[in-house]
């Protein structure tokens, strides 16, 4: 297969592990009647094994996944804009960092949380909030590194028409969502829902433009035509 098909399936792959999340997360795992940190802690130590293997799957994969899919967006918009590109790449290898980060820190903690509450449960209590912001600010608290990265494909994609523009200008709302999500810490905008409605543009959009770049990508590969005449213009 060449890139530009390993990429889209790769995109697909993503949009997959997002519905795969919002299902087990708000679906599969009620937290209901566990509305204390105290109850929530127990709750995901009684199901670790769950919420192992859902971040093995929103992680993991999704980190892996994504790295194809950077790899495969530099190689078909590279000629459109050599320069830009070079900056998304990095920056878009810096989301995988991250993403990838944040999840083996979650992987890691279920086994030893498990022991310190059995032992000390406020004392596990702690730690499991100490983990909680650092996995937040590394995996989805503030979603700025990965809109930067859809910003900057996008636009270029805009430019060149590569894969066709309606997808791309999707590609800058879901962008310019989460590059508001990093004024969310701001004291006086802290209660603002605003910000919950942007986290989720940025979550639910992108499995939009996951799905819908994948299929452009594989499709122009099958038929060997250029990228650019692969969706609407």
């Amino acid at each position: 297969m060449t890139i530009q098909k390993w990429g889209g399936a790769a995109a697909i792959l993503q949009g997959l592990t997002y519905i795969f999340g919002f299902v087990l997360f708000f679906g599969i795992l009620d937290t209901g009647g566990h509305d204390t940190p105290e109850l929530f802690l127990e709750f995901v130590i009684q199901h670790r094994d769950t919420y192992f293997f859902g971040y093995v799957v929103i992680g993991v994969v999704f980190s892996f996944a994504l790295m194809v899919l950077v790899q495969a967006m530099y190689a078909c918009l590279k000629h459109e804009a050599p320069e830009l590109m070079k900056f998304a790449a990095v920056v878009g290898y810096m989301w995988v960092f991250i993403v990838m980060s944040s999840s083996l820190i979650f992987l890691t903690s279920l086994n030893p949380l498990a022991t310190y509450f059995e032992q000390d449960p406020q004392q596990a209590l702690i730690i499991s909030r100490t983990i909680t912001i650092i996995v937040d600010a590394l995996g989805g608290g503030i979603e700025l590194i990965g809109a930067v990265w859809l910003l900057t494909v996008s636009a270029v994609g805009i430019r060149s028409r590569v894969f066709g523009r309606p997808v791309h200008y999707w590609g800058i709302v879901v962008g310019i969502s989460g590059v508001l999500t990093l004024f969310s810490g701001l004291s006086f905008l802290a209660t603002n829902p605003l910000f919950e409605v942007t986290t989720a543009i940025f979550g639910l959009g992108q499995i939009v433009w996951f799905l819908c770049v994948g299929v452009l990508m594989i499709r122009a590969s099958d038929h060997d035509k250029a990228p650019g005449s692969a969706g609407l213009t």
